[in-house]
């Protein structure tokens, strides 16, 4: 008679082999997917980082010559009709009138719907805008005011501000 041997059930090494070979590929598939959606959907805070960053200096310089002039700052926003509001009023209380106050409005995550503003002056410090056609959400709009005459310079931006809106659903 003849003995069989039985059969041998159990882990073997090509099993492990291709187990690993499974879980690498896996792995770097999710990874090259993460990286490409990383680096395809951020556009960035600031299109010349470097050259910004050369500046800090005077930009800090900027922060404090604003912080100077005491001046206080509200805002408002309607979301239903879409008019965005800025009022500024010196340490006194009274309206900063005659700026020039102008920004960009864009989604905190990319800058694929940003586009440039010109608030209107309204007196007594308050410039407004009527934001048209402004998609539901999150939105992060930068303000400079600027101030053209001889003891400032022309169109020296003399106020930053950023405000975030939420436009309701």
């Amino acid at each position: 008679m003849k003995q069989f041997s039985p059969v041998q059930s159990g882990l073997h090494g090509w099993h492990v082999l291709f187990g690993m070979i499974a879980f690498f590929l896996t792995v770097t598939a999710v990874d090259s997917v993460m990286v490409y959606k990383a680096v395809s959907t951020f556009g960035g805070d600031t299109p010349d980082a470097y050259r910004t960053g050369l500046l800090y200096n005077q930009r800090i310089a900027e922060e404090r010559r604003q912080n100077e002039l005491g001046w206080a700052q509200t805002t408002n926003f309607d979301s239903a009709d879409g008019v965005f509001s800025m009022t500024l009023k010196d340490r006194d209380g009274r309206g900063v009138n005659g700026l020039h106050v102008a920004g960009s409005i864009g989604r905190p995550a990319t800058d694929v719907a940003d586009h440039n503003l010109v608030l209107t002056a309204a007196g007594d410090g308050v410039y407004t805008i009527t934001l048209q056609n402004l998609a539901e959400g999150n939105w992060d709009m930068s303000l400079f005011a600027s101030q053209s005459d001889a003891k400032q310079g022309n169109g020296t931006v003399v106020y930053r501000s950023k405000v975030r809106l939420w436009k309701r659903p």
